[in-house]
């Protein structure tokens, strides 16, 4: 498999970073919630976890975005309709958006709440009381649920490729080796 995409096919590099983006991001939604009720013991260890993946997530997204501006092309869309492309694209755009304000509200919740002395320390008592009505906080909820009706409608629109229309969108997007 080619580094690069081709006209029919996204190379190593997009499949590699569009992959891990897909599985850490699915990873960190339910992470997300699960943290918010935690018990104090474990709430330190996920809220580690979660802003190191977050911020990798954030990463890897910047480096799809340089990837795609500096030296790869994507595919051709095959046989789609203009508004269908367009509709396509918006989604993956507000993907884009949304995972660096993601980021940035994580970051921002970080430092505005003091807990990252917390993460740190490893000192629950450190632990902000209110996190849920700081400004950054209530923002990335809202995101957060954005994003997850973005992933359902992209999900939704490959599987609709691949079953209904057959035309090999979703193939062109999975691994495989070549022989």
């Amino acid at each position: 498999m080619s580094l690069k995409s081709t006209s029919a096919r996204y190379g190593a590099v997009a499949l590699g970073l569009h992959w891990a983006c897909a599985a850490l991001i699915l990873t960190m939604i339910p992470l997300g919630f699960m943290m918010q009720s935690a018990t104090e013991g474990l709430r330190v260890g996920l809220y580690r976890t979660h802003i190191l993946v977050g911020m990798l997530i954030g990463l890897l997204t910047m480096a799809r975005l340089v990837w795609w501006i500096a030296v790869d092309r994507q595919p051709e869309p095959i046989g789609v309709a203009t508004m269908q492309h367009r509709l396509a694209q918006g989604v993956h755009i507000a993907f884009y958006i949304l995972i660096a304000l993601l980021t940035i509200s994580g970051i921002r919740m970080t430092v505005a709440s003091g807990l990252g002395i917390m993460l740190v320390t490893g000192d629950t008592m450190l632990f902000p009381v209110r996190l849920d009505i700081l400004p950054p906080r209530v923002a990335h909820g809202v995101m957060v649920r954005i994003l997850i009706a973005l992933l359902a409608a992209h999900i939704m629109g490959a599987l609709y490729h691949h079953y209904m229309r057959r035309d090999g969108t979703l193939d062109r997007m999975l691994p495989r080796l070549d022989r």
